[in-house]
């Protein structure tokens, strides 16, 4: 019996073998079928914006090297963790409960922590901009202790007449005050909402899109923040300002005392982030879901009221924030396409 069956296994062994290799030449060849086709090796293992990110970290570290100077005082997000926490637990028990129907619970447990392994990866680029935030934070001012505000403030002059931040506080009232401090501070807390909104229904397209045009949108303001230094009407033009806005609650100032600790080191306000971040959420929010769109564009619309009347940026700095977004948009999608392999949407 075995001397009849050995060369028979044996045959079929080799058949499979002989049709096997084929099979895994062309998935070396032209991909695993998820778009990683011809790539290098590098843009198979790495996403663009882990290798932008990366490229910028090498320039930073570069800078850090030369003049000897690194600063890191705190990370001063905690609505980002407090969204990934969320997120994270949602994952690992919908895989929890997923698995469970056909595994022991021991396995589902595990299943489930696995799943936190490609989250963390997804979010990681998020991260990395809010430590490389905070790091440029106290480093522009070594870096460039000079700031041009003057000529943003030229700039803003030639084309209204006016100092616009001080104009807009004729209009200034209690009620409006606490509207634009809840539109300025919403900024902390929307993009990690709509990410980890969109990471939930699975449209991983989408979320690659807003990932990567957020990270573009951070590189772009980052290499603004060195190249054109800026404290802001806040901080510049305080002379102008000698006392705070109407309106001003517990909250409300422990809010602007936050903002007071902040202005005045940071060179960070050309191009406007938080105009470029919260256009980038705005336009992926109508991509996502018509009601997140209309919800948002309100509070949008008053983030970008806020940050003049809140006498944080100039108004170049926020049509420069939202040249800064259009660029990331368009670039993004486009990117992470070409990276793998496949046509942009149209």
């Amino acid at each position: 019996m075995r001397s009849t069956l050995t060369p028979t296994l044996s045959r079929k062994r080799r058949k499979r073998e002989r049709e096997t290799i084929p099979e895994m030449w062309l998935v070396l060849r032209n991909g695993n079928g998820n778009g990683d086709g011809g790539r290098p090796i590098g843009r198979t293992l790495l996403r663009p914006e882990e290798v932008l990110l990366a490229a910028f970290v090498l320039i930073l570290a570069a800078i850090i090297a030369t003049t000897g100077e690194f600063h890191f005082t705190a990370f001063r997000h905690p609505r980002f963790l407090q969204c990934l926490a969320v997120l994270a637990g949602a994952v690992a028990a919908r895989a929890y409960l997923r698995e469970r129907v056909a595994a022991s619970r021991p396995v589902a447990v595990r299943r489930s922590l696995a799943s936190l392994v490609p989250l963390a990866r997804d979010f990681a680029p998020f991260f990395a901009v809010l430590l490389l935030y905070e790091t440029l934070h106290d480093l522009t001012p070594v870096l460039r202790p000079i700031v041009v505000d003057n000529t943003l403030i030229a700039i803003d002059r030639a084309l209204f007449g006016v100092d616009v931040s001080l104009w807009m506080g004729g209009f200034a009232t209690p009620t409006l005050t606490r509207a634009m401090v809840l539109c300025y501070a919403s900024y902390f807390v929307a993009p990690a909402l709509l990410a980890s909104a969109i990471y939930w229904t699975g449209d991983r397209r989408l979320f690659r899109d807003l990932m990567i045009s957020g990270a573009i949108a951070s590189l772009l303001g980052f290499t603004g923040y060195l190249l054109v230094p800026a404290v802001g009407p806040y901080v510049h033009q305080a002379a102008l300002f000698p006392t705070r806005l109407p309106g001003g609650g517990p909250d409300t100032h422990l809010f602007i005392a936050a903002i007071d600790d902040l202005k005045g080191v940071a060179r960070d306000c050309f191009p406007s982030l938080h105009t470029a971040h919260t256009t980038i959420v705005l336009w992926f929010a109508a991509r996502f879901r018509r009601w997140a769109f209309l919800l948002y564009l309100p509070i949008a619309l008053g983030l970008y009221v806020s940050t003049i009347y809140l006498r944080m940026h100039y108004v170049i700095d926020v049509a420069a924030g939202f040249v800064t977004a259009a660029i990331a948009i368009y670039l993004g999608p486009r990117l992470d396409r070409f990276w793998a392999g496949t046509r942009p949407a149209t």
